[in-house]
């Protein structure tokens, strides 16, 4: 093999678009690509996603891999997908089973669809309330329950056919930075991270996972060297990940157009930092000329002496074994699992919602409810946005009379008591809102207003439970931790009584609840 086809393995691409273009096409035969990374932009319907899976294997035949973690990060929202609750949902319902159960369907969905490798689960221990990043996307705070968590949905993914991906070692839930955005650092000790951010991995290592995936950031206390962050530490993958782990699968960057590594390094030379760090795979999800730039650099790192031949066959040969462990790809233009992999979906889905406080306003009576809900919702933490209603439909309120409103970003003025007034007209308001970790202060305010016009107003967090802290006298709150579908019709039904709520926090709710709180219904309405 020619040492810069070589290099290339190691190298996974992106592009923009749902159809190749013929630039697109040139680049990726340009070299055999070691991989690719698919987003929701690339994908439009299964024929096409199909047919894109097929041209990439005559071009290069590369891994194909995703970000499907469940939740807020979904890429693939096929008509008959099935979406599951998200981490820190699974967390509260409290049952490794479960967690297996939905990544096995999760993993099932994308086999057949010609992924390889799902980028997921994130096993990182959110001991920050106040990390703007992770929140949801963790089963919760304590490590040895994301540790059980981590492990079983590796093995469901390896069940449903595709490689499973332990993230963001050794840990990014601890920070208060986004590393898409900056370079955080962490001070913690290799006993603290022995004790915290280490246990979940060493679970998904010893479950058999195949691969674990980096995180941008630093840990003095570990590589001393200003600016390194994990990605780049020969001392954290090497050191921690190799040989205290005993980890021997693939080691995946996370990836380098993020602001923590694109800020510091080109693309050329934080490739290989990356490969002298330990890494297999290098995530280059920039454009054509930093995917080249990247081989060339690794090229001459050979060339140089600096790097050896069998470094680069080493990282290879991990990428084979993956690979060759992988049953074939069916690559269906329909689902036909669709019906039993729903109802399967929605009996663990309705075991998440959690309800956290409720002074006798819930399950609702008969009367009129307003439903107020934001304008806008992301589909993932850094993606496109969408509107609510198009979520919130599902959320069916049998036996009440509602009224729907929707609030912008920045309520103010005659909007905002027009709002006001028909809380007033209403026997409950149920007032949803999103944020990844703290409410913005136009939320924040409205809720305060909403209080006041009606004090029988339930907040329901569509995403983090954290904000409560932001309207800590609101007299009711539920938490969903996600819109998807199903989950929006559990909530729905816990709503109104015809389910009991049975999700229990995986996080504490600093100086409100602790980890493990629930409450339910007296007794169920039906």
């Amino acid at each position: 093999m020619k040492l810069s086809d070589l290099a290339a393995r190691l190298i996974m691409i992106n592009f923009s678009g749902a159809q190749l273009d013929d630039l697109t096409r040139e680049h990726l035969a340009s070299h055999r690509w070691g991989g690719v990374i698919l987003f929701a932009h690339n994908l439009e319907d299964r024929p096409q996603l199909v047919r894109l899976m097929e041209q990439m294997e005559e071009l290069c035949d590369p891994i194909v891999a995703i970000d499907q973690e469940g939740g807020l990060v979904d890429r693939v929202r096929f008509p008959d997908s099935v979406l599951t609750p998200g981490l820190m949902a699974l967390g509260a319902a409290g049952d490794p089973e479960l967690t297996r159960q939905a990544h096995a369907i999760m993993g099932r969905q994308l086999h057949d669809l010609g992924f390889h490798v799902d980028f997921a689960p994130c096993v990182d221990v959110n001991t920050n309330p106040d990390n703007p990043i992770i929140g949801v996307r963790s089963f919760g705070e304590d490590p040895q329950e994301v540790g059980r968590h981590g492990k079983a949905a590796c093995e469901g993914l390896r069940q449903g056919g595709i490689a499973a991906t332990a993230k963001h070692f050794p840990g990014h839930g601890a920070t208060s930075l986004d590393s898409h955005l900056s370079l955080p650092s962490l001070p913690h000790s290799l006993e603290r991270l022995r004790e915290q951010e280490l246990v979940p991995f060493q679970a998904c290592v010893e479950g058999g996972c195949e691969a674990v995936m980096t995180a941008h950031i630093t840990f003095p206390d570990l590589d001393p060297r200003p600016g390194r962050p994990a990605t780049l530490s020969q001392p954290i993958l090497n050191g921690l990940l190799r040989q205290l782990l005993n980890f021997d699968g693939v080691i995946f960057t996370d990836s380098m157009e993020m602001q923590a590594i694109a800020d510091h390094f080109g693309p050329g030379e934080s490739a290989v930092m990356a490969i002298e760090a330990g890494a297999d795979m290098i995530i280059c999800g920039r454009g054509f000329a930093e995917h080249k730039a990247a081989v060339q650099a690794l090229v001459e790192a050979v060339e140089s002496g600096r790097l050896s031949r069998e470094r680069l066959e080493q990282s290879l040969r991990r990428l084979e074994i993956m690979r060759d462990s992988l049953p074939a790809s069916k690559r269906l233009h329909y689902n036909p699992l669709f019906a039993e992999q729903n109802e399967a979906m929605r009996q663990i889905v309705e075991r998440t919602v959690t309800l956290v406080r409720n002074q006798d306003l819930l399950p609702l009576k008969s009367g009129k409810v307003l439903v107020l809900s934001p304008d806008l919702l992301p589909l993932t933490p850094l993606g496109e946005m969408r509107r609510s209603d198009g979520a919130l439909q599902h959320m069916l309120l049998e036996g009440v009379e509602v009224q729907e409103a929707h609030y912008p970003a920045e309520t103010r003025g005659p909007a905002l008591e027009h709002i006001l007034k028909q809380a007033r007209e209403c026997e409950t308001v149920l007032f949803t809102v999103y944020a990844r970790h703290r409410l913005p202060d136009a939320t924040r305010e409205l809720g305060e207003r909403l209080l006041e016009a009606n004090p029988r107003t339930v907040m329901i967090s569509l995403s983090s439970p954290y904000v409560l802290r932001d309207l800590p006298a609101m007299p009711a709150f539920v938490c969903s931790y996600n819109y998807t579908p199903l989950s929006m019709q559990a909530l729905g039904r816990v709503l109104t009584g015809h389910i009991q709520p049975s999700g229990r926090l995986s996080v504490s709710i600093p100086g409100l609840y602790e980890r493990g709180h629930s409450l339910s219904y007296p007794a169920a309405k039906h």
